[in-house]
Formats: C-alpha cells, sequence, structure tokens
C-alpha cells in the first residue's frame, strides 16, 4: 500500500486526502480547541506523524485497535492514513465526540469505524469482550495505546491486546518517556502523574521478553516519543497473557523501580 501524501501548510496544519488537522502539543491547546467534521484536533508533532508514515506507511493495513480517543483526531488519522477495513477505538471517558461521529457518517460506516466511550484500558472483562466481539480471528495489524500513559493500566492493556495482534503487527505505545521529560511539570508535581510509577518501566519489561523470547517479540523501535513493538510468530494465550511469566531475570522479580 502506498501511503497518501500528507500536505504540510506548516508544522501546526496538516491536510490529508480532503481531511484538514490541527497539530497541537501544549496542554492549552489540546484542552482548548474541539475537533469539528472538517478539521480534527491532533494530540501529536509533526515530526511524531512522519515518523509513523515512514515506519508504517508501506503496510496493508486491515484493522487497527487503538486506546485513547480524546477528540477524534487519531482516529481520523489512521483511517486517513493506512485505510484499514476496521478502525475499533476504546475511550475512557464516556462523551462521545460528536465530530468524530459526524466523520464516521461522512466518510465510513458504523460497522468499519467503531468508537467505544466510558472503557478502561485496564478493564479486562470489558475489553476482551470488545475484542473477541470484534477481532475474533485475533488479526489486528496495529495496536496503539494513546491512553492513560500510566504503567500498571498500560501494562494491563498490553496483557489483554496483545494476543489480538497478528504475527509480524505492530504495538504502539505513544508518550512512554513523561517521567524523563524536562521541566517542573513532568519532574515534579504533576496533577496526572505526580507519585506514578514511571511509563519506562514497562519499556525495560519489553526489552527482556524481546531478549528472552524473541518468538514473542521480534524487534522493538525506540525514540523519544513511541515505541513500536513487533509481534513475534508464536500463538498466544487469549485470556490469561502476562509478560512477566514470559522473561527471564536470573530468578529474579522485577518490582517496576523507577
Amino acid at each position: 500500500m502506498t501511503a497518501p501524501a500528507l500536505t504540510w501548510e506548516n508544522d501546526s496544519n496538516l491536510k490529508i486526502n480532503d481531511v484538514e488537522f490541527y497539530v497541537a502539543y501544549t496542554s492549552e491547546e489540546l484542552h482548548g480547541i474541539n475537533s469539528t467534521v472538517d478539521r480534527f484536533l491532533l494530540g501529536k508533532s509533526r515530526s511524531m506523524i512522519e515518523k509513523v508514515v515512514a515506519m508504517l506507511g508501506g503496510h496493508t493495513i486491515g484493522n487497527v485497535f487503538e486506546m485513547g480517543i480524546f477528540k477524534g483526531g487519531s482516529v481520523v488519522l489512521y483511517d486517513q492514513l493506512f485505510q484499514p477495513n476496521k478502525i475499533v477505538a476504546v475511550e475512557f471517558m464516556p462523551k462521545p465526540v460528536q465530530a468524530l461521529a459526524q466523520y464516521i457518517a461522512k466518510h465510513g460506516n458504523p460497522d468499519r469505524i467503531k468508537p467505544y466511550y466510558g472503557v478502561n484500558q485496564a478493564d479486562r472483562r470489558t475489553m476482551q469482550k470488545i475484542l473477541f466481539s470484534e477481532f475474533p480471528n485475533r488479526d489486528i495489524d496495529i495496536i496503539v495505546d494513546d491512553a492513560s500513559h500510566l504503567y500498571e493500566e498500560t501494562r494491563e492493556a498490553f496483557n489483554i491486546a496483545f494476543p489480538f495482534l497478528k504475527p509480524g503487527g505492530h504495538y504502539v505505545i505513544e508518550d512512554w518517556a513523561w517521567a524523563h521529560w524536562s521541566g517542573d511539570l513532568w519532574q515534579k508535581d504533576n496533577p496526572h502523574f505526580g507519585g506514578k510509577r514511571a511509563l519506562s518501566n514497562l519499556l525495560i519489561e519489553l526489552f527482556m521478553l524481546a531478549a528472552s523470547r524473541c518468538d514473542l517479540i521480534e524487534e522493538i523501535f525506540v525514540n523519544h516519543n513511541f515505541i513500536i513493538v513487533k509481534r513475534g510468530v508464536t500463538a498466544l494465550p487469549q485470556s490469561d497473557f502476562d509478560l512477566g511469566r514470559h522473561y527471564l531475570l536470573r530468578g529474579k522479580h522485577f518490582g517496576a523501580w523507577l
């Protein structure tokens, strides 16, 4: 598949096909600007978008599962970039995104782009119900976690969703490095992340899993924005997978010390 052209007016204004995006990364813009059906707020940087396109844009993508809808921009981005057969997305907040509903009515249909609201990514029962219903063949090509960014929740979501990723598929974890960003907001008291264990603990576990079981994780790409895990070929259990059971640490227990 050839990725569609990205037309940049500047670092904040992007157009793909007939859809416009406003690319923002500051808290003020993310919470102060709303999406419309013709112009979606996208909480990513230009370099982040271009890197994803460079790495994944040439793949044939049939199914996408995303955690974290926010204001709908990323769901629309992946629809425009990959033109998949199905996109399923879950969001913790219960209120539906009106602009996304309008986009689905205009560009797709309810069976192809399916948002679920009021879903905690760490709720195994609800998540598995959605995944088994939408992807019974466990054939997801790309999973994107742009939800809580918290270690415990993101780790549990990985355990739940990773078995539904097909061999050779990619699992993307965004904003993993927040505990290491500069500035008082990140290094002192943060209203959302303060007192929480760093998400980089999960990156350490993924490295150990890749080292111990290359049949489960074939490779990992990391930069300051995201982690991309490429799934190996071995079949995984559907209901009780836990990455901590599959890596070797000389008999020690990894305690997520960061």
